[in-house]
């Protein structure tokens, strides 16, 4: 039995995270704030990431051989708003994490959590967002500290993750304001672009890769986590629309053609991670998650 310490556990995926594994039977110590609530049957233990001591000594009091990195600032658009907040979450956060790491689990196997729209500048000169440049520092932090210190890291890049559970997301954004029409509530929703296309991942199968990656993947290695298909907003909205019998208006400020992105996830499938959960289904859930919340 595995000692799992998971950060962002109160998060959408965090509650996944704690649930899997606890099936699993490892011992969860899920990281928290201020005593939030987080899933039951694990081990709650307060943590501020931004306290790189107590990190340190609470490490040092678990000495955990898994460390899942899902805590983050991850909201792009939040971070043109408070780009500080965004970098010390997604970079500091992250340099404490390692840092402690380093000087009292140096064996544990530890998985960062970034995205697939972090800045690349193989691709372009300028940042796409704070929010971008954040993740992709939080990358760069996190090889070279491998690359340093001989620490057992492994990246993740992951798509837009949806499925059931409170999240902000466009998915159960959209998913709640069709019951909310239903039930009288006459505000349609908007797009900046409705055409745009996005790469959505079933949050129960990325826990699964998150462990595949853990178990069998490679050190100093980057694993895109993603279904390999984008769908455009247009699509997920009508689904929703049609699966929860709502007449929901949809509104958009642009109607831009965008081409799909295809996110090559071959690395992941060499783990024998496969995807288990189609759109539509994540989909359903979502409409019954809230449907009973």
């Amino acid at each position: 039995m595995n000692k799992i310490f998971i950060t962002g556990a109160t998060g959408f995926t965090g509650h996944h995270a704690c649930g899997y594994y606890n099936g699993l039977g490892n011992e969860v110590y899920a990281a928290v704030r201020n005593h939030s609530p987080s899933p039951k049957d694990v081990r709650n233990v307060l943590c501020d990431l931004m306290d790189a001591e107590a990190l340190m000594v609470l490490l040092e009091k678990i000495r955990p051989d898994l460390i899942l990195h899902l805590a983050a600032q991850n909201h792009s658009g939040q971070s043109w708003k408070d780009p500080v907040t965004t970098i010390n979450t997604n970079v500091i956060g992250t340099m404490n994490l390692l840092e402690a790491a380093k000087n009292v689990v140096p064996h544990a196997r530890i998985l960062i959590t970034g995205s697939v729209i972090e800045f690349n500048p193989c691709h372009s000169t300028e940042p796409n967002h704070p929010y971008g440049l954040s993740k992709y520092i939080q990358t760069l932090l996190s090889r070279s500290w491998s690359s340093f210190y001989d620490l057992d890291i492994r990246i993740a890049k992951t798509s837009n993750l949806i499925g059931p559970g409170h999240s902000n997301g466009i998915c159960s954004l959209v998913a709640q304001k069709c019951l909310q029409y239903r039930k009288g509530d006459r505000e349609g929703f908007h797009f900046h672009n409705v055409l745009d296309r996005r790469d959505f991942l079933d949050v129960r199968d990325a826990v699964r890769a998150y462990d595949c990656i853990l178990q069998k993947g490679r050190k100093n290695e980057t694993y895109v986590v993603a279904s390999g298909e984008t769908h455009t907003l247009l699509e997920v909205a009508k689904e929703l629309k049609r699966l929860s019998q709502s007449d929901l208006p949809l509104t958009t400020q642009q109607f831009k053609h965008k081409p799909p992105v295809h996110y090559v996830i071959g690395k992941l499938e060499n783990l024998d991670w496969y995807q288990t959960i189609p759109l539509e289904q994540s989909l359903k859930d979502i409409i019954e998650y809230f449907k009973q919340g």
